[in-house]
């Protein structure tokens, strides 16, 4: 059974949702099992900071900036046998603690997360749609709302560093690739996901994206569909939307899916534009 643990988290001008996000865990995760609270913050011009005091977070700044060196920093202060990730956007699922903190009594567990769903109902919709078609691993795996092993994190370097957007995606493949600890995804823990709306999203996973495609690591991967693939999918996308916005009884659907496609086949184009 875990007893104590350092809570870790990284934040970038996150007043918005921060207040919620953070009451939210002190009334999950019972305050005789949190050890230090530590929050590195990456440069944040709002009341971030201010607020992460009032909640009695321990503050550090961000030695550079984005989230593989801001979970790094936080990383090195670590002093717990296990310690939980979180994030400023993310508001745990009330029973978080009980349901997942158990995985960790397998010793053969190096990690437990459940997963996230959006706040926004279309872009809910959606996410649920792709999640009962796609494998757990890989679609659901993430960095913020998680419980680690410390040792065996830092021994494997930290939180990858290699692309600024994928580092959980990597950590996981590195842990399951380079020992013999699983990584458990439990579904059935459903988190929520503060979003503003479809548009925001894509916006924001347009320069993610884009972020990841820049790097040397990822734009050495072949995507998974060339520019011609998601062309394709793009012209069906249309369809496609009203199939899922009836199956979803979401009527929003049928625009925000083929602004995805649309984005997709963006991103797709400046990859291969990059990779020339």
């Amino acid at each position: 059974m875990i007893r104590k643990v350092d809570l870790a988290m990284w934040t970038k001008d996150g007043e918005r949702f921060l207040p919620k996000v953070l009451k939210r865990i002190d009334e999950v995760i019972p305050f005789e099992n949190i050890g230090q609270k530590i929050l590195v913050d990456d440069h944040s011009v709002d009341n971030t900071v201010k607020i992460a005091k009032e909640f009695d977070w321990i503050i550090y700044v961000n030695p550079a900036t984005g989230i593989p060196s801001g979970a790094n920093e936080a990383l090195r202060r670590v002093e717990t046998e296990f310690f939980v990730c979180l994030e400023q956007d993310i508001l745990l699922e009330k029973e978080w603690w009980s349901k997942i903190t158990p995985h960790l009594d397998d010793e053969k567990v190096v990690c437990a997360q459940g997963i996230k769903l959006s706040t926004d109902q279309t872009l809910r919709k959606l996410e649920e749609y792709v999640e009962a078609r796609l494998p757990t691993h890989n679609r659901f795996a993430s960095i913020d709302n998680n419980v680690f092993r410390t040792d065996i994190v830092k021994g494997l370097g930290g939180f990858p560093t290699i692309c600024p957007v994928c580092t959980d995606t990597i950590l996981m493949k590195t842990i399951l690739n380079r020992t013999s600890y699983r990584w458990v995804i439990d579904k059935n823990i459903v988190s929520l996901h503060m979003r503003e709306s479809v548009l925001h999203q894509i916006r924001h996973t347009y320069k993610q994206a884009l972020l990841c495609a820049r790097t040397p690591y990822c734009s050495s991967i072949s995507s998974e569909s060339s520019p011609l693939d998601q062309l394709r999918l793009l012209i069906t996308s249309p369809l496609r939307a009203i199939i899922i916005a009836m199956r979803k009884s979401e009527p929003n659907l049928a625009w925000a899916y083929p602004s995805i496609r649309f984005m997709w086949l963006r991103i797709s184009l400046d990859r291969k534009k990059r990779a020339a």
